[in-house]
């Protein structure tokens, strides 16, 4: 009988996709001398596993990871509403038909989350693999290829969810299914987790695993979102890991004043003082901040510069410098942008409310604000700089708070990621990097988990990973995917050692 994939989402690089019950890895174990999947496995550190690993034919992975990832494409788990329940079924029967035992827990109906083990000997505590999927609305009209058809065009997998992050579920899965076939006991249990809601905040996926299953997920290290992505500069390949992330705290501005007819101005109603607030607060931002994961940041750039764009990096961290540095220094706009986040609690304005007749003047005027800040920092402290830049007679009312995470920089992990990255691309630099974002991270750390994103893909120069992520015409390249494939089993495979 014909699989899904064969009927559905053939692969690209041979017309079909790979049969998942005729293992493209049984050749290669059985080369290296290995056992069969049922056996208790080898250790993965002996010379017999990393020839596995070195001799399997990558071709037949990477049509059926290519093809696994066209089909969560072509799934619509546009959230809200989600649906995960569908795509979250597929990835169930494959594990099940590998002798996996996944399990789906459901934070609402049809909100899945897939959660699934591959045993160890126990003698570390696990490694989570984690992605989600869900994904941001997407307008056809906009697109080149329709966001949910998974076409493969010049060199590149089209379609909603190529990079967030469905591609990163699918590397997950993919090193699941081959470390099961080659029989390999790692000292870790490795935890799949694909789940819902991520892209609203994850009350139904991270969240509800967290607080309903936590002993199905709890585990020494997280690879998730953001980073990963490699950015090529001064003839380097910068390869983000994610080690922090922001702090949320959404707020609402709100100005009082008197209603009357518009006909005679009034320079202090409630819109004019409210938009004066504003004003304020886009144009002379908050303090700086000195905080560790930017300081590890400035010295890794650093290091992997030359005079004169070394000074930069060197001058980044001095207070009276950095505007200079990001101003004059650093050329391009998205990285300045980003270096000064990492330095900065933020607040953006983004949805304003006020009156509902052209010819009243409102007594009440609103606007929501999007805040964001730096681990050190407590939601307090940075309401507090918000209320000394918007001055006096604006009420500031919060409407949801979440706490920033961060991990150690020096964590023996980013050492490993930087030798496997370096196994495959000799120019990479691993940058630990704060995001303002928020990411299942938020929730996975209360479980004391040491969250790192990382879901490895080789991106053209050319191409603006921060566009495509939400933006129009999402995809990934496939050689870039392949990439990530052998990355993230190479560093699953010593991390779990």
């Amino acid at each position: 009988m014909k699989s899904e994939l064969e009927s559905i989402a053939p692969g690209p690089s041979t017309g079909r996709a790979p049969d998942h019950r005729r293992s493209p890895v049984s050749s290669a174990r059985d080369k290296a001398g290995g056992e069969s999947p049922a056996s208790p496995g080898i250790d993965c550190r002996s010379a017999a596993a990393s020839a596995v690993l070195s001799q399997l034919k990558w071709d037949d992975v990477f049509a059926e990871a290519e093809s696994i990832l066209r089909r969560l494409i072509q799934f619509e788990t546009v959230n809200p509403p989600g649906n995960e329940r569908p795509a979250a079924d597929y990835l169930a029967e494959l594990l099940r038909q590998e002798g996996f035992e996944p399990e789906i827990f459901e934070g609402a109906p049809t909100r899945a989350n897939l959660v699934c083990r591959l045993k160890g000997t126990g003698e570390k505590p696990p490694l989570q693999l984690d992605g989600h999927l869900d994904v941001v609305c997407a307008d056809e009209s906009q697109w080149t290829h329709p966001p949910f058809a998974a076409d493969v065009a010049g060199g590149y997998i089209w379609g909603r969810g190529a990079l967030d992050m469905k591609q990163m579920v699918t590397m997950s899965l993919v090193c699941m299914l081959l470390f099961k076939r080659l029989g390999v006991r790692f000292k870790r249990d490795i935890i799949f987790t694909a789940v819902a809601d991520e892209e609203t905040g994850g009350t139904h996926g991270a969240k509800y695993l967290v607080d309903n299953h936590a002993d199905r997920i709890r585990a020494e290290y997280c690879l998730g979102e953001i980073g990963g992505f490699g950015i090529s500069k001064w003839g380097k390949t910068f390869y983000p890991v994610q080690v922090a992330e922001k702090g949320l705290c959404w707020f609402e501005l709100v100005a009082r004043g008197e209603a009357g007819h518009s006909s005679i101005p009034d320079p202090d109603s409630s819109l004019i003082r409210l938009s004066e607030a504003i004003i304020r607060l886009g144009r002379n931002g908050l303090p700086r901040h000195d905080n560790v994961v930017a300081g590890h940041l400035a010295k890794a750039l650093l290091a992997s510069q030359r005079f004169p764009t070394s000074i930069a990096s060197a001058f980044l961290l001095h207070p009276r410098l950095t505007s200079l540095v990001l101003n004059r220094l650093v050329p391009e706009s998205e990285q300045a942008t980003m270096l000064s986040a990492m330095l900065h609690n933020t607040a953006s304005p983004t949805t304003l409310r006020a009156g509902g007749k052209t010819n009243i003047i409102p007594a009440v005027a609103r606007v929501e604000v999007d805040g964001r800040f730096l681990p050190g920092q407590t939601a307090e402290s940075f309401l507090a700089e918000v209320k000394d830049v918007v001055g006096p007679g604006i009420e500031i009312n919060v409407l949801k708070k979440l706490q920033p995470t961060t991990v150690d920089p020096d964590d023996p992990i980013m050492g490993a990621i930087a030798r496997v990255l370096k196994n495959h691309d000799p120019q990479a630099v691993a940058l630990p990097v704060m995001i303002s974002a928020t990411t299942n991270a938020t929730h996975y750390s209360t479980l004391n988990t040491k969250y790192f994103g990382f879901s490895p893909v080789k991106v053209a120069h050319h191409d603006s990973f921060r566009s495509m992520f939400h933006g129009a015409d999402e995809r990934i390249p496939v050689e870039g995917f392949r990439f990530g494939i052998r990355v993230l089993a190479e560093l699953v495979e010593e991390v779990c050692s």
